[in-house]
């Protein structure tokens, strides 16, 4: 979990961490907050002996990400934002899958709340989907929030996502090339769109239309195999929308 400050938004994570059905967890919080806020950050990862606090100094979300794939212990591994927060069985309901599929990558439903609690609208029905099609349909467009995926933390060391702060939407896709993945038709996890809590508002559309055209590169040049059907099929979906306009 990389945060920068937010401590209520911290704390309302941290606790929906601790409240989950399955307890051998280990949550790193890699921090770049001010020495006020931070103290009370460590505070909190001191409150169980199952946080772990790292001082990320001045680096990136993507890095932080990354950095934090690096330092876990576990066999499994899931990102929160620090502005969201998951239903208290959600761990259990993703191992309960792994368990049961052999996957490379596991999603659940994300609520909108601070407004009018809304869904992202998911192109497939619960259950297994074979590869490359996850792969296909998030080179369309992102429909995993970085708090709903989950995966192997082996496979996660593998793929360099520490390059666009886009890093959970190259991750995620990457993952689903070449193996499985499983939909939970089930809200676990929520994020907030309240304006102040965002940390996506210091960043300009532009910007983040760069960077989503420079993943799609990415991932072209990659595994063009992959990648060259889901790219023709959004050229003609523009020039469609090019003629109606």
């Amino acid at each position: 979990m990389p945060t920068k400050g937010r401590v209520r938004l911290v704390r309302r994570a941290v606790n929906s961490v601790l409240a989950q059905s399955y307890e051998a967890f280990r949550l790193v919080i890699l921090d770049d907050s001010t020495k006020e806020e931070a103290r009370e950050i460590i505070e909190l990862a001191n409150s169980d002996s199952r946080i772990g606090y790292v001082d990320r100094n001045g680096i990136g979300v993507s890095e932080a990400r990354a950095l934090g794939v690096q330092r876990a212990k576990g066999s499994f591994l899931t990102f929160l934002d620090s502005d969201d927060y998951w239903a208290n069985r959600r761990l259990e309901r993703h191992l309960d899958v792994w368990a049961d599929n052999e996957i490379g990558l596991s999603w659940d439903v994300c609520a909108e709340i601070g407004g009018p609690p809304t869904l992202v609208k998911q192109p497939f029905a619960e259950g297994l989907i074979e590869p490359p099609r996850v792969a296909r349909k998030l080179y369309l467009g992102n429909f995993i929030h970085a708090s709903s995926g989950f995966t192997r933390t082996d496979f996660a060391r593998k793929i360099d996502f520490s390059w666009s702060i886009l890093s959970d939407w190259l991750l995620f896709m990457r993952l689903a090339e070449s193996r499985a993945a499983f939909f939970i038709d089930d809200t676990l996890s929520f994020r907030s769109v309240e304006p102040q809590d965002r940390v996506s508002n210091t960043y300009s559309n532009r910007f983040f239309f760069r960077e989503s055209r420079k993943i799609r590169r990415g991932v072209l040049t990659a595994n063009p195999a992959v990648y060259i059907p889901a790219s023709v099929e959004r050229s003609l979906s523009r020039f469609r929308r090019k003629l109606r306009l």
